[in-house]
């Protein structure tokens, strides 16, 4: 969709019958945008890491999309039900769906996401005014 964002889209399309509007063709065939393209590197303006995720990042194995299994190995447990909306964004990914909940580490430099790169992952202008 050339958005640095990954997620499912449903499009429902109604068209009148009598408009004999020729056959419809969504063609979805750009490149995907790796958060490596967008990142803002050796950001200065992120938040700090919460304790509860500065605990458990030193559990994180490269390749983990979210917390959930470093925090398994934090509480020495075999269940993996919590962290699950914390994700660990790397340069060589697209980066997941933006959730309310959930919070993105960026994994190369083991800190939160910052304001420019949430707009950048969003595709909103730099200068737009929230």
């Amino acid at each position: 969709m050339g958005v640095p964002q990954a997620r499912e889209r449903i499009f429902f399309i109604s068209r009148r019958k009598d408009l004999n509007l020729p056959k419809l063709v969504l063609d979805f065939n750009e490149p995907p945008i790796y958060f490596g393209e967008i990142v803002h590197r050796n950001s200065t303006s992120h938040k700090p890491l919460r304790k509860s995720i500065t605990l458990r990042r030193p559990y994180v194995e490269y390749g983990d999309q979210s917390l959930r299994f470093a925090d398994a190995k934090y509480r020495n447990l075999k269940t993996f039900n919590a962290f699950f909306s914390t994700y660990i964004i790397y340069d060589n990914i697209v980066a997941p769906t933006l959730t309310a909940g959930g919070a993105c580490i960026y994994y190369n430099e083991a800190r939160n996401l910052n304001d420019t790169e949430y707009i950048r992952m969003s595709s909103f202008p730099s200068d737009f005014d929230f």
